[in-house]
């Protein structure tokens, strides 16, 4: 009877407000009506600014659904149940990449995204993610091109200003709450594994399910990522400053989908109140070339410190973050069409990733750039691989044949081992000792390829290479001079092997179709050309 009463009683209230709604609006009316001599005009109060910025920013917003598994009870008597888990992200490319809050996918079952238009998409990837700052990246592949967020700069922000959360509390999709910069510069530990240094605090009501959503600024730039709130207080929450959002969301992407494009140049956004900020930018932030690492692609191709980047690949440039984007899914053997100002005037150059395709019968330079190119990514090896010490095998004359000729046993050291790795791999070695590797490579002792770090003892140097070898054929184009000092499969750290000698190699031959089980047949041969570090990525099925 209670609850019934108080359910009346509720409804009560609901109706009593509408009906004095109603009413005052009919007052008013009649108001307006009387002191216009009985001539009925209609007026609407003029609409915020924010409606129109919400409206565009959610659009960038995503809902990210799916269920958990987590143990309930006391211990000794806990059980484990299945619970709905809910969280946001944004967009930060158009075919369907989208950064949110690692704990919003960690250990999520059946994932989930709902975009604005209220399209669910439930093959989802976790291309990456970074512990230590909490943040992930996701992959959908969208039926259509998506809004990506715009984002600011943390120092822009300041004390007080108003700001919006969008998010998915509790599950309602596309919800805004409004509130101001509370603080800045936060530290805030949330676990014993999880603290952050410096964190804006706002108090923006954010609850379960805001996590991954922005924090908007009155220019409708994302400010911050939201991620955690103050148990048992009022209106305390936190966003990651956008500074960091960015840098380690370009980080993850470079390392996972955009790792093949060393270009040489390093940036700064400059606003329209810098000195050095372009007569004729159009008022927005731009992206300005600070420096350009000598005999890099992009120093190559023309590119001087002071251009204004605007374009790559088709895609608007603003931000490293943007031109990390456009260059997603792009081989050693391809090249970046950009566009940059200089000095009032606009110019297009081809950034060439490598010399890799100067050896073939067409004009490199000439070759088409790839434009929006979509990312694949590859799925962590099951299996861990290490190096493991080689086994002679009996070879007959029969394992030469082929349109190459096969090199003589005293060409090179090691005749059996020697004579496998030709006939796998296509290339005869000499190995290039620690010492020798020092003295003629001195500023590469220790190599940086996307998520991974080297330091080479020695390698092999190739000394002769077949037309269609495993490591010289298709897109691999392993060349004569090449210094290959590492072989990997996967994405783990353990998939990386060193290469320091024949007997390396000979192992990579003897275990070629069990890596070729492994990351669905894709390897990669790290190198040394001329005076840089590569890496080429083979097929081990081809």
């Amino acid at each position: 009877m209670k609850k019934r009463l108080l359910g009346n009683w509720n409804g009560g209230r609901l109706w009593w407000a509408t009906f004095f709604c109603a009413l005052t609006a009919v007052s008013t009316t009649a108001a307006t009506t009387w002191a216009d001599g009985g001539e009925q005009r209609w007026s609407r109060t003029p609409k915020s600014p924010w409606v129109k910025i919400v409206k565009e920013t959610c659009k960038s917003v995503v809902s990210i659904q799916g269920e958990k598994q987590g143990a309930v009870g006391q211990r000794g008597a806990a059980r484990c149940e299945v619970y709905n888990g809910m969280g946001a992200g944004v967009v930060v490319d158009e075919r369907g990449y989208i950064l949110t809050n690692y704990h919003v996918v960690k250990g999520l079952l059946k994932l989930e995204v709902v975009t604005a238009d209220g399209e669910r998409y439930r093959d989802v990837e976790l291309i990456r993610n970074d512990v230590a700052t909490d943040l992930a990246i996701l992959k959908i592949k969208p039926k259509s091109p998506m809004k990506k967020i715009r984002m600011g700069r943390s120092e822009l922000v300041e004390l007080a200003e108003e700001v919006y959360a969008i998010g998915n509390p509790f599950g309602y999709d596309g919800s805004v709450t409004r509130g101001i910069v509370s603080a800045l510069g936060r530290p805030l530990e949330v676990s014993d594994a999880l603290a952050y240094d410096s964190m804006i605090q706002t108090d923006a009501p954010i609850n379960p399910g805001n996590s991954g959503g922005p924090l908007v600024n009155i220019d409708g730039e994302m400010i911050g990522l939201n991620a955690a709130v103050r148990e048992e207080a009022e209106n305390i929450a936190f966003a990651i400053p956008i500074d960091v959002v960015s840098e380690v969301a370009e980080r993850m992407i470079r390392q996972s989908v955009a790792k093949m494009t060393h270009h040489g140049l390093k940036f700064r956004v400059i606003d329209a109140e810098a000195p050095e900020y372009p007569a004729d930018g159009n008022g927005e932030d731009c992206l300005l070339v600070e420096s350009v690492e000598a005999k890099s692609p992009a120093a190559q191709a023309g590119i001087e410190p002071g251009d204004v980047l605007v374009s790559s690949n088709g895609f608007e440039v603003r931000s490293s973050l943007d031109f990390t984007c456009s260059l997603i899914g792009m081989d050693l053997t391809d090249v970046a069409e950009l566009r940059v100002q200089r000095d009032g005037e606009t110019k297009e150059t081809l950034v060439a990733f490598s010399d890799l395709a100067s050896d073939r019968d067409e004009t490199f330079v000439a070759r088409k750039p790839r434009r929006s190119p979509v990312a694949e990514e590859y799925a962590d090896a099951a299996t861990s691989v290490a190096v493991a010490e080689s086994v002679d095998e009996g070879l007959t004359t029969a394992d030469f044949a082929g349109s190459e000729k096969a090199p003589t046993p005293s060409s090179f050291e090691g005749s059996k081992r020697a004579s496998q790795v030709w006939r796998v791999l296509g290339v005869e070695v000499e190995t290039t000792s620690p010492e020798e590797y020092r003295e003629r490579y001195p500023k590469l002792q220790a190599v940086s390829i996307g998520d991974f770090n080297f330091a080479p003892n020695g390698g092999v140097t190739v000394t002769r290479a077949v037309k269609n070898g495993l490591l010289t054929g298709g897109d691999a184009r392993v060349q004569e001079g090449d210094l290959i000092f590492g072989f990997g499969v996967g994405d783990s750290k353990e998939g990386q092997l060193s290469v320091a000698s024949l007997d390396n190699l000979y192992y990579i031959a003897q275990k070629k179709e069990e890596f070729a089980r492994l990351d669905g047949g894709k390897a990669r041969v790290y190198l040394i050309r001329g005076d840089r570090a590569y890496f080429l990525e083979i097929d081990l099925n081809r």
